[in-house]
């Protein structure tokens, strides 16, 4: 008998379900605090002005996060032709946007620092996942009428945060989840997403969407993007949650749409995640299929851009 079997055998499907939610919250208790650039930019997406002066002055004060901004900036995928070497400059030509996506990216990335998980989990790929997906939300969100366009960049950056807390909290839980994953990761995109969601809840009573709806909740985000998170594997169901007609294309069609396009290019976290192989020409009929028929190969195009620009930081 395994330990997990001696847990479950000794505890009702309740109580072992709050034991395991509160092994997640110890784990979420032990992050280090936000720092003063991460809160202001959160901020921002309640419609708080950030002046470039501001943003500088705050970038100046983090050496790691100066290094990487001007690095940034001076990269090859940025194209200049001389060396920029303050900040303020840098933040103008980056400008808001940008500046703001690639450093809620490193500061997201920077409280895992150190966090020990289970093989084959790999942090650098979660990070090199979400910012991918992050980057094809903001995409997708500036090509349709998006309800909450400027929630779309974090809730792809976030989309994933349950499966970190639980190969983080219960690695016992993610290796069975794991073992379960790869008995069903047949079929196309959306069964092999829902199968993994299924074990999940097998394993542990609840699942990534919900636990990364959790976390998200906890940070006081915006609705909007806490439902996007939530319901980023089963999209359909999102709009009966609201008391009114959305105005727009939902946070949690958009993630998965980028989802499902990002690891049919290959960057997913584990090989039962997506396809066995990358295919560009299956992310473009993905987007078409999931309504961006006209803009899929533009999308891809900026995307290869964006991309580039930032995965060297992961």
């Amino acid at each position: 008998m395994t330990a997990i079997e001696s847990e479950a055998g000794a505890l009702s499907i309740e109580n072992r379900q709050l034991l395991y939610r509160q092994k997640l919250q110890r784990v979420l208790n032990q992050l280090p605090p936000f720092s003063p650039i991460l809160n202001r930019l959160l901020a921002s997406l309640s419609s708080e002005d950030v002046r470039f002066s501001d943003l500088a002055s705050l970038i100046e004060k983090d050496t790691v996060l100066s290094g990487h901004v001007l690095r940034m900036v001076n990269s090859a995928a940025m194209a200049r032709r001389s060396r920029i070497n303050s900040i303020s400059h840098a933040v103008s030509v980056l400008g808001l946007v940008r500046l703001r996506n690639f450093l809620l990216s490193l500061s997201i990335a920077r409280l895992w620092q150190g966090t020990k998980t289970t093989p084959p989990w790999s942090m650098a790929k979660f990070n090199l996942h979400g910012a991918a997906v992050a980057l094809m939300s903001d995409l997708l969100a500036q090509n349709c009428r998006c309800q909450y366009p400027e929630g779309a960049f974090l809730g792809g950056l976030l989309h994933d945060y349950g499966r970190l807390l639980i190969a983080t909290a219960l690695p016992d839980q993610f290796t069975e989840i794991m073992k379960l994953a790869k008995g069903d990761a047949q079929g196309d995109a959306r069964e092999i997403y829902a199968s993994l969601v299924d074990c999940e809840r097998e394993i542990t009573g609840f699942t990534h969407p919900e636990l990364s709806a959790m976390t998200l909740k906890t940070w006081h985000l915006p609705d909007d993007i806490v439902r996007g998170v939530e319901f980023h594997h089963d999209p359909d169901a999102e709009k009966g949650t609201l008391l009114e007609a959305p105005q727009g294309v939902l946070l949690g069609h958009i993630i998965f749409a980028a989802d499902t396009a990002v690891k049919h290019l290959g960057i997913h976290v584990l090989a039962c995640d997506g396809p066995a192989e990358p295919s560009r020409p299956d992310a473009q009929a993905a987007l078409e299929m999931l309504g961006f028929r006209e803009s899929a190969s533009k999308i891809l195009e900026s995307f290869d851009a964006e991309y580039d620009a930032i995965k060297s930081f992961f």
